[in-house]
């Protein structure tokens, strides 16, 4: 009986021990890979990511050093160009300065005139002068060397009228001298050869490219020429210290300028207005 047992429980006993090892050893995890194992690089072979990354990245710097040193080699160059364009334009304009000098001394040898000439800013004395006048303003600053140095003064007449006095007119008799002096046709040759410069330095004042100076010396040869033409002197008022006006409200409403050139005198008006229509035909200010 033992024997037959023990003939059918060994198997049943080795079965057991069997499946008892085989729970008790470790088991394989699901969803982890295998770590492979890590070769040695071979010495021989040197890593190429790197390096192609790093010549990438030089050749970069260097494209964008090059387009810096062009970019920096075009506006030098646009430099230049300016800077060659406007010292030949000052070198220009030094010229036709130098050729006003030259001939404005062939037109007159009044002294008050050869003065005024050798001004630095002579021909911009003149623009702002013409700009003055066109506007109807006494051109005191650009003219400021042909202000009298006594006051005005007015006193009564044979009727008993209150007008600008034969001392207060002859105040000006330096300044009309130098007019009467200057030969008209010559002036006009020389402000046809000046032009561009006036029109440049009219420009410098402010004024627009479209305008011209000779469309301004139109409006201040306008403003001149409508200043009423009358016999003998206006009637003044006496307002204050060396202050006076027109007792005519027509005439007290006129332009600044224009009153200037009524207390002229007659004969200093009429000069002018003669002065200043031959001017204007010879320059054909009104006929364009």
């Amino acid at each position: 009986m033992k024997s037959k047992f023990f003939i059918y429980i060994l198997p049943l006993i080795l079965g057991v021990v069997a499946t008892i090892l085989m729970l008790n050893a470790p088991q394989p995890q699901k969803g982890v890979p295998k770590k492979p194992v890590a070769s040695a690089p071979s010495a021989s072979v040197p890593p190429v990511i790197p390096e192609v990354a790093e010549n990438k990245e030089e050749a970069t710097k260097e494209e964008a050093a090059e387009d810096e040193k062009t970019e920096e080699a075009e506006q030098t160059e646009e430099t230049e160009e300016t800077e060659d364009e406007e010292t030949e334009e000052a070198e220009e304009t030094d010229k036709l300065r130098e050729a006003f000098v030259s001939h404005a001394k062939t037109i007159s040898q009044n002294e008050l005139w050869l003065e005024f000439i050798a001004r630095d800013d002579a021909l911009l004395r003149c623009v702002k002068a013409v700009d003055s006048i066109a506007a109807g303003d006494i051109p005191i600053e650009p003219l400021d060397f042909l202000k009298p140095k006594t006051p005005f003064s007015a006193s009564l007449n044979a009727v008993g009228l209150l007008v600008v006095t034969v001392e207060a007119i002859a105040r000006y008799k330096t300044a009309m001298d130098a007019l009467r002096s200057i030969d008209m046709q010559a002036a006009t040759a020389l402000y046809n050869e000046i032009e561009p410069v006036l029109d440049e330095l009219f420009h410098e004042l402010g004024y627009p490219e479209t305008k011209t100076f000779r469309g301004r010396l139109t409006e201040a040869c306008t403003v001149i020429l409508e200043t009423p033409v009358m016999k003998g002197e206006g009637g003044l008022v006496h307002v204050a210290a060396n202050l006076y006006k027109y007792s005519n409200p027509q005439l007290e409403s006129l332009l600044p300028v224009q009153k200037l050139l009524m207390r002229l005198g007659e004969t200093n008006r009429e000069e002018i207005r003669r002065r200043v229509l031959d001017f204007s035909a010879q320059l054909k200010l009104y006929a364009e």
